[in-house]
């Protein structure tokens, strides 16, 4: 190893083990099928938006889940091939619409916006 002190070859050889570990399961997920994929895109995706949040550097998606497409079934019956994922692990055309605010409060809020925006528009 060179003439290290005992504790940098012991973290270097913690380095290497980790980097070896992370390289097996590149290439075991690597043999997944594309909705476990999308799974562990979810599941990136949640840590990356909450390391985001705290203001923490992000590392870019890990190279197994590049080129992930959405495989949603399209209305001609082929599966979609866009490779631009939102949180869900879909594209934005098969997220899924909103189906709008469920709560009492929610929806009353959103009466509220409409009033008021049909008040500045002047429309009765």
């Amino acid at each position: 190893m060179g003439r290290h002190y005992k504790g940098v070859a012991d973290m270097l050889e913690l380095f290497r083990r980790a980097t070896e570990a992370e390289r097996q399961w590149a290439a075991h997920a690597a043999t997944l099928p594309d909705d476990d994929k999308r799974q562990l895109f979810r599941q990136w995706w949640a840590k990356a938006s909450a390391a985001q949040a705290a203001g923490r550097y992000v590392r870019s998606c890990p190279h197994y889940l590049r080129g992930l497409t959405c495989g949603a079934r399209k209305k001609d019956g082929t599966l979609c091939r866009s490779t631009t994922l939102c949180a869900n692990g879909r594209c934005k055309f098969h997220g899924g619409a909103s189906t709008g605010p469920r709560s009492p409060e929610g929806r009353a809020r959103a009466l509220e916006n409409l009033k008021l925006g049909r008040l500045k528009r002047g429309d009765s």
